[in-house]
């Protein structure tokens, strides 16, 4: 009798993990059809779905939460009618930002700005061929130099999470150990590279991570997405740059053998395909009109012979294949899919020390 309450109880378990499981793989979207979208009543039962796993706030006032359903309505429908083209090399989702409008989803989840008198500090980008034996696919966190996909939360503070995550991947490639993860709310706070509205990558890069330095994780204040005074205290550790520099400009081979090198910091414009990523290689169509920050850790080629940037985004893992993006590279203009190939910028490391604050912030 025992010994069947056992194997009951074990068959529940493996039932409930199971479920979990499948969950976990279809966590990234809501799944519809399009029965779904038939009617006000199937739709508010769709969106009604849609808050019980993502809503962020499980109650709004009447007028808010009309306010987002119509919003959600026409996203329900966007992806529905593009999901149906043929040919597409992506799919879109109902992920976390389906009851967003464009503006409010650009407003609070992108952030990136171009700095052009700091970027032309930089030094000079050399114009290189590709050397011979450059893989034809690579990634950088098949060798251990990229860390776990953050969540900037609704800050624009992208700007902040790209030049991060070079940085700690930059140190990583230069001491040949794993990642130590450095904290984007130091750089934030005390950076003078942006806020919530927005940022720069390129003052972040060529001046705090140089000068001062990007502080770790566990000895700074936890992210918050929001701006604070600076808190960094003397005896902080943190990680220092060398330098910076930018690849040339429009270039998509020098972009290529910048990130066989290490990941690099690039611009992008996000608009309503990319909100709603769920899967595939990203083909656009979109502008170059850049305003979010991101970073490139390598290159493949996908089975249909489409080249494309493996991108690590700041929007936590259930938005994406698993917070990244595939993006298609090698395209006619020269910019880039979306300006991707505009304004690529990755810090310099030699020496391998963590440093310690002496001074004041």
């Amino acid at each position: 009798m025992k010994n069947s309450l056992a194997i009951g109880l074990l068959a529940v378990v493996v039932a409930a993990m199971a479920v979990a499981a499948i969950h976990d793989v279809d966590m990234n979207d809501v799944p519809f059809t399009d029965e779904d979208l038939e009617s006000e009543e199937s739709m508010w039962s769709l969106y009604q779905r849609w808050r019980n796993m993502y809503a962020s706030s499980p109650f709004l006032d009447a007028t808010e939460n009309e306010r987002r359903f119509e919003a959600f309505k026409e996203n329900a429908k966007y992806v529905n009618e593009f999901n149906k083209k043929e040919g597409m090399t992506y799919e879109l989702g109902l992920n976390k930002f389906a009851d967003l409008t464009l503006e409010e989803f650009l407003a609070k989840y992108t952030g990136s700005k171009v700095d052009a008198a700091t970027l032309a500090s930089f030094p000079e980008p050399v114009e290189e061929e590709e050397p011979v034996g450059v893989p034809t696919a690579w990634d950088w966190r098949q060798r251990g130099a990229v860390t776990p996909v953050k969540d900037q939360g609704s800050c624009g503070s992208c700007w902040a999470f790209s030049s991060v995550g070079a940085v700690e991947s930059t140190y990583a490639i230069a001491t040949k150990k794993k990642p130590v993860t450095l904290s984007e709310q130091q750089v934030l706070d005390c950076s003078g590279g942006g806020d919530c509205n927005g940022g720069y990558v390129s003052t972040v890069l060529s001046s705090f991570a140089v000068k001062k330095g990007i502080a770790l994780s566990q000895s700074y204040p936890r992210y918050s997405a929001a701006k604070m005074a600076c808190r960094t205290t003397p005896r902080t550790p943190v990680v220092k740059m060398d330098g910076a520099a930018s690849v040339p400009s429009s270039n998509e081979a020098a972009l290529k053998l910048a990130v066989y090198t290490r990941p690099v910091s690039v611009l992008i414009e996000a608009d309503k395909n990319f909100q709603l990523y769920k899967a595939g290689v990203y083909s656009g169509p979109c502008g170059t009109k850049v305003n979010h920050a991101v970073l490139a850790v390598g290159y493949g080629v996908a089975p249909n012979n489409i080249k494309y940037w493996i991108v690590k985004n700041s929007w936590n893992t259930n938005w994406g294949e698993s917070g990244y993006i595939r993006m298609k590279r090698e395209i006619t203009d020269k910019r880039g899919l979306c300006g991707i190939a505009m304004y690529g910028m990755y810090p310099t490391k030699k020496s391998a020390a963590i440093s310690m604050v002496v001074d004041s912030y």
